[in-house]
């Protein structure tokens, strides 16, 4: 008969290290997260302006389709082009129709406006609001 209770009582001990063993792992995983990837986040697609036929100035227009990657005529993509005159006149950028060029077909890393997203009236705004601007 000892023998009989010997063994259960080295299973209960067995059982119960093996239970608070898992524990300890558990609880170690849980307080252990993972670092974030520091991986930039892509340029959000510019939203549409509306074809509604409402009038829009070109600041609305720049606010709405530009700014997040030109805040204040910066660049958030590559810093070194912004679209201050002076930066622009630098690559004989300097008329509304310019501008409306590399919108409709820019280099990499810059969103594509084509007409149907930003049609020429309204780029042609956008443009000189631009030029007027960021001085």
């Amino acid at each position: 008969m000892q023998i009989v209770t010997a063994a259960r009582w080295g299973a209960v001990l067995v059982f119960g290290l093996a239970l608070v063993g898992g524990c300890k792992k558990q609880e170690a995983q849980k307080t252990e997260a993972p670092a974030p990837a520091a991986t930039p986040a892509p340029a959000p697609a510019p939203a549409a302006v509306p074809a509604t036929g409402e009038a829009k100035t070109g600041e609305a227009m720049f606010k709405q389709n530009c700014a997040v990657c030109h805040p204040d005529g910066g660049n958030t993509i590559k810093p070194e082009r912004t679209l201050h005159s002076k930066d622009l006149a630098a690559r004989n950028i300097t008329k509304p129709e310019d501008i409306v060029k590399i919108m409709r077909n820019p280099q990499p890393g810059m969103n594509k406006f084509d007409p149907a997203t930003i049609p020429d009236k309204d780029a042609t705004a956008i443009a000189q609001y631009v030029l007027d601007t960021f001085k």
